[in-house]
Protein backbone atom coordinates (compact mmCIF):
# COMPACT_ATOMS: atom_id res chain seq x y z
CA UNK A 1 0.00 0.00 0.00
CA UNK A 2 2.88 2.30 0.57
CA UNK A 3 4.43 1.42 -2.27
CA UNK A 4 1.42 2.12 -4.10
CA UNK A 5 1.08 6.05 -2.35
CA UNK A 6 4.58 6.94 -3.03
CA UNK A 7 4.27 5.79 -7.11
CA UNK A 8 0.78 8.58 -6.98
CA UNK A 9 3.21 11.29 -5.56
CA UNK A 10 6.01 10.19 -7.87
CA UNK A 11 3.51 11.11 -10.70
CA UNK A 12 1.57 14.27 -9.07
CA UNK A 13 2.62 17.29 -11.38
CA UNK A 14 5.48 19.95 -10.00
CA UNK A 15 3.76 22.72 -7.99
CA UNK A 16 3.85 25.74 -9.96
CA UNK A 17 5.97 28.47 -8.64
CA UNK A 18 4.34 31.38 -7.14
CA UNK A 19 4.25 34.47 -9.45
CA UNK A 20 6.47 37.69 -8.63
CA UNK A 21 4.90 40.93 -8.33
CA UNK A 22 7.33 41.84 -11.52
CA UNK A 23 5.53 39.00 -13.14
CA UNK A 24 2.23 40.25 -12.56
CA UNK A 25 2.60 43.75 -13.90
CA UNK A 26 4.50 42.47 -16.70
CA UNK A 27 1.04 40.83 -17.79
CA UNK A 28 -0.39 43.88 -17.83
CA UNK A 29 1.54 45.06 -20.60
CA UNK A 30 0.12 45.63 -24.04
CA UNK A 31 1.74 45.90 -27.15
CA UNK A 32 2.71 48.76 -28.09
CA UNK A 33 3.21 50.64 -24.89
CA UNK A 34 6.71 50.79 -24.82
CA UNK A 35 8.64 52.01 -28.11
CA UNK A 36 12.67 52.20 -27.54
CA UNK A 37 15.07 53.75 -30.20
CA UNK A 38 18.29 54.23 -29.95
CA UNK A 39 20.42 57.39 -29.75
CA UNK A 40 24.14 56.49 -28.53
CA UNK A 41 25.34 52.68 -29.24
CA UNK A 42 26.68 51.11 -25.98
CA UNK A 43 29.66 48.98 -25.64
CA UNK A 44 29.96 44.53 -25.07
CA UNK A 45 27.27 41.92 -25.66
CA UNK A 46 25.84 41.81 -22.37
CA UNK A 47 23.07 43.50 -20.92
CA UNK A 48 22.07 44.04 -17.04
CA UNK A 49 19.87 40.87 -15.56
CA UNK A 50 18.15 40.36 -11.83
CA UNK A 51 20.47 40.90 -9.50
CA UNK A 52 22.03 43.38 -11.28
CA UNK A 53 22.89 46.58 -9.98
CA UNK A 54 22.21 49.23 -12.54
CA UNK A 55 23.87 53.32 -12.34
CA UNK A 56 21.88 55.10 -14.83
CA UNK A 57 20.92 59.13 -15.93
CA UNK A 58 17.74 59.30 -16.25
CA UNK A 59 15.75 62.60 -17.75
CA UNK A 60 11.74 62.76 -18.41
CA UNK A 61 10.48 64.83 -20.96
CA UNK A 62 6.72 65.74 -22.79
CA UNK A 63 6.13 65.03 -25.92
CA UNK A 64 6.54 68.57 -27.06
CA UNK A 65 10.16 68.17 -25.43
CA UNK A 66 9.80 69.67 -21.92
CA UNK A 67 11.98 68.61 -19.26
CA UNK A 68 9.60 67.27 -16.15
CA UNK A 69 12.33 65.33 -14.18
CA UNK A 70 16.06 64.85 -14.40
CA UNK A 71 19.32 63.07 -12.34
CA UNK A 72 21.34 65.59 -14.59
CA UNK A 73 22.75 68.78 -12.91
CA UNK A 74 22.11 70.35 -16.65
CA UNK A 75 18.33 69.99 -16.23
CA UNK A 76 17.81 70.97 -12.60
CA UNK A 77 19.28 67.67 -11.00
CA UNK A 78 21.35 67.05 -8.39
CA UNK A 79 23.59 65.41 -11.08
CA UNK A 80 24.00 61.73 -8.81
CA UNK A 81 23.41 58.88 -11.09
CA UNK A 82 20.03 56.65 -10.20
CA UNK A 83 21.08 53.18 -9.02
CA UNK A 84 18.81 50.19 -8.85
CA UNK A 85 19.00 46.79 -7.91
CA UNK A 86 17.17 44.91 -10.84
CA UNK A 87 14.63 42.43 -9.22
CA UNK A 88 14.74 44.35 -5.71
CA UNK A 89 14.40 48.17 -6.36
CA UNK A 90 10.95 49.86 -6.91
CA UNK A 91 10.95 50.32 -10.77
CA UNK A 92 8.85 51.91 -13.73
CA UNK A 93 7.06 48.87 -15.30
CA UNK A 94 8.42 50.73 -18.49
CA UNK A 95 12.63 50.69 -17.14
CA UNK A 96 11.70 47.54 -15.29
CA UNK A 97 11.18 45.98 -19.36
CA UNK A 98 13.50 48.79 -20.72
CA UNK A 99 16.79 48.72 -18.58
CA UNK A 100 17.40 44.86 -19.12
CA UNK A 101 17.53 45.72 -23.06
CA UNK A 102 20.30 48.05 -22.87
CA UNK A 103 24.15 47.61 -22.86
CA UNK A 104 26.43 49.55 -21.16
CA UNK A 105 27.14 53.11 -21.94
CA UNK A 106 24.19 52.73 -24.18
CA UNK A 107 21.80 56.09 -24.75
CA UNK A 108 17.98 55.35 -25.48
CA UNK A 109 14.82 57.05 -25.61
CA UNK A 110 11.52 55.49 -24.24
CA UNK A 111 8.36 56.50 -25.13
CA UNK A 112 5.59 55.27 -22.53
CA UNK A 113 2.20 55.45 -22.06
CA UNK A 114 0.99 56.34 -19.20
CA UNK A 115 0.37 53.16 -17.88
CA UNK A 116 3.90 52.14 -18.25
CA UNK A 117 5.10 54.84 -16.01
CA UNK A 118 3.48 56.52 -13.07
CA UNK A 119 0.21 56.10 -13.92
CA UNK A 120 0.41 53.07 -13.38
CA UNK A 121 -2.15 50.95 -11.44
CA UNK A 122 -0.85 50.88 -7.91
CA UNK A 123 2.22 52.50 -9.36
CA UNK A 124 5.14 51.50 -6.77
CA UNK A 125 7.20 54.64 -7.21
CA UNK A 126 6.15 57.78 -5.65
CA UNK A 127 5.13 60.57 -8.51
CA UNK A 128 7.05 63.80 -8.44
CA UNK A 129 4.58 66.64 -8.29
CA UNK A 130 6.35 68.40 -11.34
CA UNK A 131 5.19 64.96 -13.31
CA UNK A 132 1.88 64.59 -15.39
CA UNK A 133 1.60 61.09 -14.92
CA UNK A 134 -1.74 60.99 -17.38
CA UNK A 135 0.11 62.08 -20.07
CA UNK A 136 2.62 60.09 -22.25
CA UNK A 137 6.28 60.74 -22.03
CA UNK A 138 9.39 60.44 -23.18
CA UNK A 139 12.10 59.13 -20.94
CA UNK A 140 16.14 59.56 -22.14
CA UNK A 141 17.84 56.83 -20.18
CA UNK A 142 22.02 56.78 -20.24
CA UNK A 143 23.02 53.47 -18.78
CA UNK A 144 26.13 54.09 -17.23
CA UNK A 145 27.62 51.01 -15.76
CA UNK A 146 25.96 47.72 -14.23
CA UNK A 147 27.18 44.59 -12.59
CA UNK A 148 26.73 42.01 -9.92
CA UNK A 149 26.98 42.92 -5.90
CA UNK A 150 26.38 41.92 -2.59
CA UNK A 151 22.78 43.34 -0.77
CA UNK A 152 24.71 43.97 2.84
CA UNK A 153 20.92 45.89 4.23
CA UNK A 154 17.54 44.33 3.17
CA UNK A 155 17.00 48.00 2.47
CA UNK A 156 19.04 48.47 -0.03
CA UNK A 157 21.00 51.06 2.49
CA UNK A 158 24.20 48.92 2.11
CA UNK A 159 25.63 46.93 -1.22
CA UNK A 160 28.98 45.65 -2.22
CA UNK A 161 30.75 45.44 -5.48
CA UNK A 162 33.45 43.30 -5.60
CA UNK A 163 36.68 44.40 -7.78
CA UNK A 164 38.96 41.53 -6.67
CA UNK A 165 38.27 38.05 -4.38
CA UNK A 166 39.48 37.76 -1.17
CA UNK A 167 41.44 34.89 0.35
CA UNK A 168 39.61 32.52 2.71
CA UNK A 169 36.62 32.02 4.36
CA UNK A 170 36.91 34.17 7.43
CA UNK A 171 35.33 38.06 7.48
CA UNK A 172 35.81 40.38 10.50
CA UNK A 173 33.43 40.73 12.89
CA UNK A 174 33.36 42.38 16.72
CA UNK A 175 35.84 42.60 18.57
CA UNK A 176 38.50 42.03 15.67
CA UNK A 177 40.90 44.93 14.94
CA UNK A 178 41.03 45.42 10.92
CA UNK A 179 43.72 47.30 8.52
CA UNK A 180 42.62 48.20 5.43
CA UNK A 181 43.00 50.88 2.49
CA UNK A 182 39.80 52.81 2.40
CA UNK A 183 39.08 55.80 0.10
CA UNK A 184 35.74 57.55 -0.43
CA UNK A 185 33.69 59.43 -2.77
CA UNK A 186 30.26 61.24 -2.93
CA UNK A 187 27.66 59.85 -6.17
CA UNK A 188 28.66 62.30 -8.19
CA UNK A 189 32.74 61.60 -8.27
CA UNK A 190 33.80 64.31 -5.54
CA UNK A 191 36.71 62.69 -3.61
CA UNK A 192 35.94 63.09 0.18
CA UNK A 193 38.74 61.25 1.99
CA UNK A 194 41.50 58.94 0.49
CA UNK A 195 44.18 57.01 2.78
CA UNK A 196 47.15 57.29 0.72
CA UNK A 197 50.29 56.54 3.14
CA UNK A 198 48.90 54.31 5.24
CA UNK A 199 46.00 51.61 5.83
CA UNK A 200 43.66 52.61 8.09
CA UNK A 201 43.71 50.74 11.25
CA UNK A 202 40.17 50.29 13.65
CA UNK A 203 38.28 48.04 15.87
CA UNK A 204 34.76 46.38 14.61
CA UNK A 205 32.03 47.25 16.61
CA UNK A 206 33.56 50.54 18.27
CA UNK A 207 31.94 52.85 16.00
CA UNK A 208 35.06 53.66 14.48
CA UNK A 209 34.33 53.73 11.00
CA UNK A 210 30.45 54.60 9.58
CA UNK A 211 28.24 51.85 10.17
CA UNK A 212 27.25 51.16 6.66
CA UNK A 213 30.75 51.19 5.92
CA UNK A 214 31.63 48.03 8.85
CA UNK A 215 28.78 46.25 7.53
CA UNK A 216 29.99 46.22 4.41
CA UNK A 217 33.76 45.30 5.55
CA UNK A 218 32.00 42.48 7.68
CA UNK A 219 30.98 41.03 4.32
CA UNK A 220 35.02 40.81 3.06
CA UNK A 221 37.45 38.12 3.09
CA UNK A 222 41.32 38.89 3.47
CA UNK A 223 43.16 40.68 0.63
CA UNK A 224 39.67 41.47 -0.94
CA UNK A 225 38.71 44.72 -2.92
CA UNK A 226 35.22 46.31 -3.06
CA UNK A 227 33.05 49.58 -3.36
CA UNK A 228 30.76 49.71 -0.40
CA UNK A 229 27.86 51.73 -1.24
CA UNK A 230 26.43 53.34 1.63
CA UNK A 231 23.10 55.67 1.71
CA UNK A 232 22.82 58.59 3.55
CA UNK A 233 20.52 56.32 6.48
CA UNK A 234 23.76 54.43 7.39
CA UNK A 235 26.44 57.43 7.20
CA UNK A 236 27.02 57.62 10.66
CA UNK A 237 29.47 59.58 12.79
CA UNK A 238 33.03 58.26 13.28
CA UNK A 239 36.74 59.48 13.44
CA UNK A 240 37.20 57.93 9.60
CA UNK A 241 34.05 60.40 9.01
CA UNK A 242 32.87 63.47 11.49
CA UNK A 243 31.17 64.91 9.40
CA UNK A 244 28.18 63.12 7.09
CA UNK A 245 25.27 65.69 6.92
CA UNK A 246 24.70 66.56 3.35
CA UNK A 247 25.41 63.55 2.09
CA UNK A 248 22.49 61.23 0.24
CA UNK A 249 24.90 58.65 -0.82
CA UNK A 250 28.30 57.66 -0.31
CA UNK A 251 30.89 55.15 -2.46
CA UNK A 252 33.83 53.49 -0.06
CA UNK A 253 36.32 51.40 -2.01
CA UNK A 254 38.26 49.40 0.44
CA UNK A 255 40.78 47.12 0.25
CA UNK A 256 40.97 44.84 3.59
CA UNK A 257 44.69 44.23 4.19
CA UNK A 258 44.43 42.33 7.06
CA UNK A 259 42.33 41.75 10.49
CA UNK A 260 43.88 40.22 13.45
CA UNK A 261 41.11 37.74 15.69
CA UNK A 262 40.24 38.92 19.00
CA UNK A 263 38.13 36.85 20.91
CA UNK A 264 36.15 37.17 24.12
CA UNK A 265 36.86 33.08 25.53
CA UNK A 266 34.57 33.33 28.26
CA UNK A 267 32.38 36.07 27.20
CA UNK A 268 32.28 38.17 30.41
CA UNK A 269 35.24 39.75 29.47
CA UNK A 270 38.17 38.25 31.50
CA UNK A 271 39.60 36.39 29.38
CA UNK A 272 40.69 38.03 25.77
CA UNK A 273 42.39 36.10 22.92
CA UNK A 274 44.13 37.90 20.61
CA UNK A 275 45.46 36.22 17.26
CA UNK A 276 49.17 37.56 16.78
CA UNK A 277 50.29 35.27 13.94
CA UNK A 278 47.58 33.11 11.53
CA UNK A 279 48.42 29.83 11.70
CA UNK A 280 48.41 27.12 8.85
CA UNK A 281 45.35 25.24 7.08
CA UNK A 282 41.66 25.37 7.54
CA UNK A 283 40.50 23.92 10.62
CA UNK A 284 40.92 26.08 13.52
CA UNK A 285 41.63 25.52 16.85
CA UNK A 286 39.59 27.90 18.64
CA UNK A 287 37.57 26.75 21.03
CA UNK A 288 35.61 27.80 24.28
CA UNK A 289 33.89 26.62 26.93
CA UNK A 290 30.44 26.90 25.81
CA UNK A 291 31.90 25.13 22.69
CA UNK A 292 32.94 22.30 24.20
CA UNK A 293 30.12 22.15 26.77
CA UNK A 294 27.89 21.85 23.75
CA UNK A 295 30.49 19.14 22.16
CA UNK A 296 29.79 16.98 24.79
CA UNK A 297 26.45 17.43 25.18
CA UNK A 298 26.17 16.48 21.66
CA UNK A 299 28.21 13.52 21.52
CA UNK A 300 26.15 12.03 24.73
CA UNK A 301 23.53 12.60 22.78
CA UNK A 302 25.00 10.37 20.06
CA UNK A 303 25.58 7.87 21.91
CA UNK A 304 22.69 7.49 23.57
CA UNK A 305 20.49 7.49 20.54
CA UNK A 306 22.91 4.94 18.37
CA UNK A 307 22.83 2.75 21.75
CA UNK A 308 19.42 2.75 21.84
CA UNK A 309 19.22 2.01 17.67
CA UNK A 310 20.91 -1.57 18.90
CA UNK A 311 18.45 -2.37 21.36
CA UNK A 312 15.28 -1.19 19.07
CA UNK A 313 12.34 -2.99 19.18
CA UNK A 314 8.36 -2.44 19.22
CA UNK A 315 8.56 -0.63 22.38
CA UNK A 316 11.01 1.77 21.73
CA UNK A 317 10.73 4.66 18.81
CA UNK A 318 10.79 3.81 15.09
CA UNK A 319 14.60 4.50 13.85
CA UNK A 320 12.96 7.68 11.67
CA UNK A 321 12.05 9.33 14.56
CA UNK A 322 15.58 8.84 16.39
CA UNK A 323 16.50 10.39 13.33
CA UNK A 324 14.56 13.12 13.71
CA UNK A 325 14.97 13.59 17.78
CA UNK A 326 19.00 13.78 16.80
CA UNK A 327 18.38 16.74 14.07
CA UNK A 328 16.48 18.36 16.59
CA UNK A 329 19.09 18.38 19.57
CA UNK A 330 21.30 19.29 17.45
CA UNK A 331 19.92 22.16 16.38
CA UNK A 332 18.76 23.14 19.67
CA UNK A 333 22.26 22.98 20.91
CA UNK A 334 23.29 25.34 18.31
CA UNK A 335 20.50 27.93 18.92
CA UNK A 336 21.87 27.68 23.14
CA UNK A 337 25.41 28.17 21.20
CA UNK A 338 24.53 31.52 19.42
CA UNK A 339 22.42 32.80 22.14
Amino acid sequence: MAVLEDAEQEQLPPKKKAQSEEDKRRKKIVPGSLMKALMRPGGGESTPSEGDQVIYHCTVRTLEGVVVESSRSEYGGKGIPIRHVLGKSKLLLGLLEGIPTMLKGEVAMFKMKTQMHYGEEDCPVRVPSSVPKDDELHFEIELIDFSKVKVVSDDLGVLKKVMKEGQGWESPREPYEVKAWISAMTGDGKLLLSHTEEPYFFTFGKSEVPKGLEMGIGTMAHEEKAVIYVTSQYLTESPLMPVVEGHEEVQFEVELVHFIQVRDMLGDGRLIKRRLRDGKGLVIFNITVVDIFCFILFSSLVCLLFSLLQYNSAILMPCSNHLKLLVVSYICIHLLYIY
